[in-house]
């Protein structure tokens, strides 16, 4: 089983190379995709040898009314077809996504960066979550990735905490 990890900085930028991703890789984590709720079957288009697992983060803006601003974030996962049918989605959220293949978890994320208000809160709530949301299921090991928006040289809290 191959695995990458591909930050898009938007769906439209990121495209043609997401292909080519797909046509190597088994599984492919994705950030940073900006597509809207009703937008993310835009996904499905990039490959019919892959099924899509995604979820957008401008969920609220989008409800409270007319976009203001750039789109931004959302993750996804990208699981070759020959492997779907042994997956199950245990959640989607803003800044991750959590699938159980077979006995393996799968966790993409998209962790807060320098310039996000109150980033470690955020941070610390998003690890606190995915925490919550994997306590109960028997695994045998987990494939975390993504955007950590860290940087691992410099040991701190958030490194710590990760």
């Amino acid at each position: 089983m191959t695995i990458v990890s591909y930050n898009l900085h938007g769906f439209k930028q990121g495209f043609n190379y997401l292909k080519e991703l797909c046509n190597v890789y088994d599984i492919v984590y994705i950030q940073e995709h900006w597509l809207a709720p009703f937008d993310l079957e835009q996904l499905s288009n990039v490959s019919s040898t892959m099924t899509v697992y995604a979820s957008s983060a401008m969920d609220k803006e989008i409800s409270t009314g007319c976009l203001k601003g750039r789109p931004y974030g959302g993750v996804g996962i990208l699981v070759n077809n020959t492997l779907a049918s042994e997956v199950r989605l245990v959640r989607a959220a803003n800044r991750y996504i959590i699938l159980q293949l077979g006995q393996i978890l799968l966790i993409n994320v998209y962790l807060p960066s320098v310039s996000t208000v109150g980033r470690d809160d955020v941070f610390i709530d998003c690890l606190s979550s995915i925490m919550n949301d994997i306590a109960d299921i028997d695994s045998i090991g987990v494939i975390f990735g993504g955007d950590m928006n860290i940087d691992f040289s410099n040991k701190n809290y958030l490194y710590d905490s990760l």
